[in-house]
């Protein structure tokens, strides 16, 4: 009985040992794909705006396959650490209680058992972890790839921008100047328009004195003809006078010579 007692506390211990090593094992595997996920999360981490920097939609379906891979990897082990507490505590129930010894041979089969499922989802979570690290050694490149995409056209998006920045204030310039030239040419229509104004008052007064001018020219013919005619009167009077003056002339010098004698008769 006591030899039994012994086999059942080295066993107990040995579960225990074996226990502690696996957890110990799932730790250090835990952290080791915390590292590999927190490294992915650095490099998927986005540079810009997040609408800017999304991934292709097969890499982030590829990493939340896996992702839900690993949460039920995790459930698993979760469920055989549960199973081993349980277990643990009946072996303690056990000790307490010598009529439980009997089960020796049935509790040694359920730690073989428990063994050989700790190591088979042990085996299957690496197989799941190197699965992960492979599609994130294959998604990385592509992920570069894309960062290196998205510099080009956050570069080329740049570059528009600052053209497009020369253009708006080109087209501020051409709208100002526009501006300036619609205020000449309004300026240039008013003058126009007031020197179209000054020309018909000159046309006006121009023909005013063309009609003024003929006026006078008809009335300086009729004076010139008035003229012609005085002078004509003039010379008219003129002539009778010096008839006028000549008879008179002559009548004095027969007064002063005397009668005439009569012709001698033959």
């Amino acid at each position: 009985m006591a030899d039994a007692e012994k086999n059942a506390v080295a066993e107990k211990n040995a579960v225990a040992e074996e226990n502690a090593v696996a957890e110990e094992n799932a730790v250090a595997d835990k952290n080791a794909t915390k590292e590999v996920l927190a490294e992915a999360a650095s490099v998927l981490e986005p540079v810009g705006l997040p609408e800017e920097a999304e991934l292709p939609a097969k890499i982030m379906e590829e990493f939340m396959r896996n992702s839900r891979k690993k949460d039920k990897l995790l459930c698993s082990q979760l469920q055989v650490v549960n199973f081993l507490q349980t277990f643990l505590a009946q072996e303690d129930n056990t000790d307490q209680n010598p009529d439980a010894l009997a089960s020796e041979d049935t509790s040694r089969q359920k730690a073989t058992e428990t063994k050989e499922q700790w190591k088979e989802l042990k085996a299957t979570y690496m197989d799941h972890v190197d699965v992960i690290k492979c599609a994130l050694s294959e998604a990385l490149p592509q992920v570069k790839e894309a960062h290196r995409k998205y510099t080009e056209l956050q570069k080329a998006f740049e570059q528009l921008e600052a053209k497009k920045r020369v253009l708006e204030e080109k087209l501020q310039l051409a709208q100002k100047q526009w501006v300036l030239q619609q205020k000449r040419l309004q300026n240039l229509t008013k003058i126009s328009a007031e020197v179209k104004r000054r020309r018909k008052r000159a046309l006006e007064k121009l023909d005013g004195s063309h009609q003024e001018l003929e006026t006078l020219k008809q009335q300086a013919g009729q004076e010139q003809e008035k003229l012609q005619r005085n002078q004509s009167y003039l010379q008219l009077l003129c002539s009778l006078q010096n008839k006028l003056v000549i008879s008179e002339s002559k009548a004095d010098d027969k007064d002063v010579k005397g009668p005439a004698l009569p012709p001698k008769s033959p």
